[in-house]
């Protein structure tokens, strides 16, 4: 009798999970991905944004509505000193987060389940959502490409970074999938009603962010480009469905404001100055920021292990792609960069999206014409290309202030990244897959790192201000608009206002007459201090990293 081995039992164990079903990925992803929030932390932010999102969405929650009064109006009462910046203001009061109400809703409804850790639980499943719906795009190209796609995108990409911040770039982002996927069906099946589901992807995704303008600029571009030859009325559906959607959901959103705040909506109270050195030399200063830059504040050994990271697979890739030797030693250098950079400086925070993002680098040095022969691909690139281009066109010079990896770009990501996977996975070349994974791990790493310890920072910051303050409800002064809206932990607890510089000796005057006899100022400039009027009697003094935390009595 012959025995036949069973070649699903001697198959190895990886691979056979691997061919597990694209379901079961997605749950591994998002399980790993919520098992990582009580190590980076919840009680904290990295952006000074999350925290007007936050306010807003906690006054929702308890049934205060949109509007947050102003805290001491009796010292302010031309409202000057409003403590939250970038708020939307009309005549009924002013809203922290109003410009974008659907995500406060989203916000304050996972609030209401599950506090600060709902709302972050809401951008991680905003990731994996958007890691899903690039796997099914990526399927659309080659059904090869799903489950490398999927992770690439949900841990391999600054999507992963997104996912613990509590801004709508994830949730935008699998807006943006969704529209692209609705269109590649809608071209593969020749429906009318796919074209017509680009509708409501779009116009959510424009409720959520406001550079989802450029997508529905370049879905719509797309579409005429590819459908033109194809299937006409097909590419006009999609084409106007995106544009229709474009418009109407800017239209949607400010008719919202303008009834939340009770326009005309007006922006009121400091604002950070945004330098700019005119508009060409301020596009070039936002694309090398948001693209290249490897760090802030790094050392200039953390920033060259960083660009010899960039350097070693470009190096690689040209390898592959002109069939020459030295993969081995491109992908050598990068690895090893990046695994040294790590170690030097685990917490480093890294704005440049290429850097961040290995696969991308290779992606885009390999794509030729064979990567967009698909219709499905050549969807995806136009549109990600369009909307690249709408935002590098109109990004402050500053980018997106502190970030990892380009955040206006997020959008576009579960677009294009099934585009990198595809040419590197055509290219064949083992040892650049190898370098690459090595890298995103690294970078990977390096990410949840620079998250943990900024919000470390953070939670100190505010418990060194409120142990400082006192109980009470203090009034706290600052000029550093950041301050009161990363102060969201303790904010409805104490009275914040701030100030322009010019400003400031006025307002602490008024404070006296207006019954605050204690207040705290806080900044990180020490010339502040020559600015603040002379009498006041000095209660205490803290400091905190580079924070000057003053204790001060008015008489």
């Amino acid at each position: 009798m012959t025995l036949v081995a069973d070649p699903v039992a001697a198959e190895p164990d990886v691979r056979r999970l691997w061919k597990a079903p694209l379901w079961a990925h997605l749950a591994v992803l998002a399980v790993g991905l919520l098992a990582l929030m009580p190590f980076i932390g919840t009680g904290s932010s990295f952006s000074a944004d999350e925290g007007a999102a936050i306010i807003q969405a906690r006054s929702l929650s308890r049934g205060d509505g949109w509007i947050v009064e102003h805290p001491v109006p009796e010292a302010d009462p031309a409202r000057a000193a409003y403590p939250l910046e970038l708020s939307e203001w009309g005549q009924k009061g002013v809203a922290p987060f109003g410009k974008h109400p659907l995500y406060a809703l989203m916000l304050a409804g996972a609030d209401r389940v599950a506090g600060v850790a709902g709302m972050v639980a809401l951008s991680v499943l905003g990731t994996v959502a958007a890691a899903g719906l690039a796997a099914l795009l990526a399927g659309r190209i080659d059904p090869a490409l799903a489950r490398p796609t999927l992770w690439v995108a949900g841990v391999a990409s600054p999507l992963f970074f997104d996912g613990y911040l509590v801004i709508a770039h994830t949730l935008g982002a699998a807006c943006a999938a969704g529209a692209v996927l609705a269109a590649a069906v809608a071209f593969e099946r020749r429906s009318r009603v796919y074209a017509l589901a680009v509708l409501p992807c779009v116009i959510a995704a424009v409720l959520l962010r406001t550079e989802a303008a450029f997508l529905a600029l370049g879905l719509a571009a797309a579409a005429v480009v590819v459908g033109f030859r194809r299937d006409r009325l097909v590419a006009g559906l999609v084409a106007a469905s995106s544009l229709l959607a474009g418009f109407a959901g800017r239209a949607l959103e400010r008719a919202w404001i303008g009834h939340i705040v009770g326009g005309p909506v007006a922006g009121g109270g400091p604002t950070s100055p945004i330098p700019t050195a005119g508009f060409l030399a301020d596009r070039k200063q936002a694309f090398v920021l948001t693209w290249l830059r490897p760090s802030y504040d790094a050392s200039r050994t953390v920033d060259l292990l960083l660009v010899l990271v960039l350097g070693g697979l470009l190096f690689a890739a040209y390898t592959v792609r002109r069939h020459r030797p030295g993969t081995a030693t491109g992908v050598g250098v990068a690895g090893a960069a990046a695994l040294l950079a790590l170690v030097l400086d685990p917490t480093n925070i890294v704005p440049g999206l290429l850097i961040t993002c290995p696969v991308a680098v290779a992606g885009l040095a390999l794509a030729g014409r064979s990567t967009f022969a698909s219709p499905a691909a050549r969807l995806a690139g136009v549109t990600a290309a369009v909307f690249a281009a709408g935002v590098v066109a109109t990004q402050y010079a500053t980018g997106g202030s502190g970030e990892w990896g380009g955040r206006y770009f997020a959008l576009a990501l579960p677009v294009a990244l099934p585009l990198a996977v595809y040419a590197i996975r055509a290219c064949g070349s083992r040892p650049l897959v190898v370098g690459v994974v090595a890298s995103s791990l690294a970078l990977g790493a390096m990410g949840v790192g620079s998250l943990r310890a900024s919000h470390q920072r953070g939670a100190g910051f505010v418990a060194a201000l409120d142990r400082a303050a006192g109980p009470g409800r203090p009034v706290m002064v600052t000029t550093i608009p950041l301050v009161p809206r990363m102060a969201w932990p303790t904010f409805d607890r104490q009275r914040w206002l701030l100030s322009k510089r010019a400003d400031l000796a006025t307002l602490v005057d008024r404070l006296g007459p207006a019954g605050v006899q204690r207040f705290t100022f806080v900044t990180r400039d020490a010339s502040d201090l020559a600015l603040l009027p002379p009498g006041l009697v000095r209660e205490s003094a803290t400091t905190y990293a580079n924070w000057q935390i003053l204790v001060l009595r008015t008489s």
